[in-house]
């Protein structure tokens, strides 16, 4: 039996268990982590300020996912991740009882979110290069399955069980949360044992001859990232596209436990748990599923308005549960559950275009796996600083003007949509390729963008690469000013509060400056920086032509360019769907 065979044989064991193995430590990490510090009696602003910090992992997994393939296997990986997340776990348990426990958590969360997406970019890479096209459609829906039951036992289930064990065994609430990471734990580790013999190997790729190669394959595959027409436009909506989810996606779950005193429900640990964790989650798979039904029908640029208004105006029901509840008294649970679902089910519905956006209009190209992997980890930086200032501004504001200030945080997000670009729909070579499944070169690719054009692609890319990671830099500056404001207290943060706001304006200034810089190279005026990057560009593409056949599936040069892809590209490359004909926006290139 060949290796393709028996991990296709086996897949119906491997691939729920993996990606229930996924879903698991991400929601711990990030949900259950916060309703434990909740209930331990941590702030709001601490827990979204530092756990905030921690979705940082998920955003950065981009720059160490192209060198796991340089040494030993996806399956090494997966494994050791596995056995480090249990250990981690323990860590946590172990660190309750000490007075310094929520910082000793903090930096055990900070290693194990490192941890669980190295093992996201390993397990993603064994389910597209042990399945062929078919079988990946065929289990499609049993992975998604999956990773949301980790999501339904971790966020769900586990909380609200342990709360049972814990009232009826009179055990403290210390006790009760050791208890919790110890199971998902004894979880990980279990799955690491059953993945030992379940999960194949995945493919092994072309190995690097030296420290040159790899920086020069990472780089090169990177830099095409910039060269994409509406490059600005499209990071613009996957930034925007989440922003008033990032308020509410974690402060929303905060606000179930608050105090009723403070404005809050009062609910308990794994009263929230369930309704968040459990109804919520199938509230939302439900509206995965009609959402994706109703795209299909619809068309991408049709649906995307219509998606963005569904993700963003169920916010509205947390506005009426604040309003609603008022300090000093709650609302009963059904109506609590019944608007909380309502919120999950419009998400779900939404969060669908962002996805299928991406897959269709950024990542196409002869890296889009790379490039898709960008795209994902820019809608996850958003969530960062949303996520971080969702705290502080839901104390400084109390929750009844908290919710209504997401409600205008949302007006974006549907304006980013409605005004979105679709820079392939006039690629009518790069639609007729995606559609017959071909390798797909899109029109800013290399070898159709004349010499003219291509000094201006240059340019442009590099002065986005610029401003991105200026901004980036200083948005991991805004994680310790938003500390410190948390730190001072009221009256006390007024320094810290003007340096956020100068951090603001460079961050503008950046953009500003990337647009000025991309229309000064396009509209001539400095013929010797012309001819400067005309040469930069030939030597470019004299390297890139160097290495051309390379797995990495580098660029050549203008009249040849290496073909050869590694699987995991060939099988993700050939599910891009086509966008819809007859859409059509004009492209602009690099900018």
């Amino acid at each position: 039996m060949t290796m393709s065979s028996r991990s296709a044989r086996y897949a119906f064991i491997w691939v729920p268990s993996l990606f229930l193995a996924m879903g698991i430590p991400f929601n711990v990490i990030n949900a259950t982590a916060a309703t434990m510090f909740k209930s331990l009696g941590i702030s709001d602003g601490e827990i979204t300020v530092m756990l905030g910090n921690v979705v940082l992992a998920w955003s950065l997994k981009p720059f160490w996912a192209a060198f796991l393939d340089m040494y030993r296997t996806k399956k090494f990986f997966v494994l050791a991740m596995e056995v480090l997340l249990a250990a981690l776990f323990v860590g946590v348990a172990m660190a309750l009882p000490m007075s310094g426990f929520f910082k000793i958590s903090i930096a055990l969360l900070w290693v194990a979110a490192f941890a669980s997406s190295t093992q996201d970019i390993c397990g993603d890479g064994i389910y597209l290069t042990a399945l062929d096209r078919k079988q990946q459609a065929t289990y499609a829906g049993i992975q998604s399955m999956a990773w949301n039951l980790g999501k339904v036992l971790a966020t769900g289930l586990l909380i609200s069980q342990m709360e049972r064990l814990a009232n009826a065994n009179a055990w403290s609430t210390q006790t009760m949360w050791m208890a919790v990471w110890i199971t998902a734990a004894v979880v990980m580790a279990l799955l690491a044992v059953l993945h030992v013999f379940a999960l194949p190997t995945g493919s092994i790729a072309h190995r690097p001859a030296n420290a040159r190669e790899v920086v020069r394959d990472f780089l090169g595959t990177a830099e095409t990232v910039f060269h994409k027409r509406s490059f600005w436009g499209m990071i613009a909506f996957v930034f925007l596209y989440r922003a008033g989810e990032g308020l509410i996606l974690m402060e929303g779950r905060l606000f179930l436990q608050s105090s009723t005193e403070s404005g809050g429900l009062g609910l308990t640990a794994g009263q929230a748990a369930q309704i968040d964790g459990t109804w919520g989650t199938i509230a939302m798979i439900v509206g995965g599923i009609l959402g994706g039904m109703f795209l299909g029908k619809m068309g991408l640029k049709r649906a995307l308005p219509i998606l963005a208004l569904c993700l963003n105006v169920p916010h509205f029901t947390f506005v009426y549960l604040s309003q609603a509840a008022g300090p000093g008294h709650g609302l009963d649970y059904a109506t609590i559950a019944t608007l909380v679902s309502i919120e999950k089910f419009g998400y779900g519905f939404g969060f669908i275009g962002n996805m299928v956006y991406m897959m269709q209009q950024f990542a196409p190209g002869r890296s889009t796996m790379t490039h898709y992997a960008f795209a994902t980890a820019l809608m996850n930086f958003v969530l960062v600083p949303t996520t971080m200032v969702s705290g502080p501004l839901a104390e400084w504001l109390g929750f009844e003007t908290f919710f209504i200030v997401v409600m205008f945080a949302s007006v974006p997000s549907v304006l980013a949509a409605w005004k979105a670009p679709f820079p392939l729909d006039e690629d009518k070579e790069a639609v007729a390729a995606a559609e017959s499944g071909r390798e797909v070169i899109t029109a800013d690719d290399a070898t159709r963008v004349p010499a003219g054009p291509r000094v201006v692609q240059l340019l442009a890319g590099k002065a986005s690469i610029f401003a991105m990671l200026a901004i980036l830099t200083l948005l991991i500056i805004d994680a310790k000013l938003l500390g410190e404001v948390q730190l001072k207290g009221p009256g006390n943060s007024g320094l810290w509060l003007g340096l956020l706001v100068a951090s603001a304006a460079m961050k503008g200034f950046f953009c500003v400056e990337d647009v000025w810089v991309c229309a000064a190279g396009e509209g001539g005026g400095g013929e010797d920086r012309r001819d400067d990057l005309c040469a930069e560009c030939a030597r470019g593409e004299d390297r890139r032509g160097a290495g051309a056949g390379d797995d990495g599936g580098r660029a050549g040069g203008r009249g040849e360019v290496g073909t050869v892809r590694s699987a995991a590209l060939k099988l993700q490359e050939s599910k891009i769907q086509a966008p819809e004909k007859g859409q059509g926006q004009k492209a602009m290139v690099g900018v």
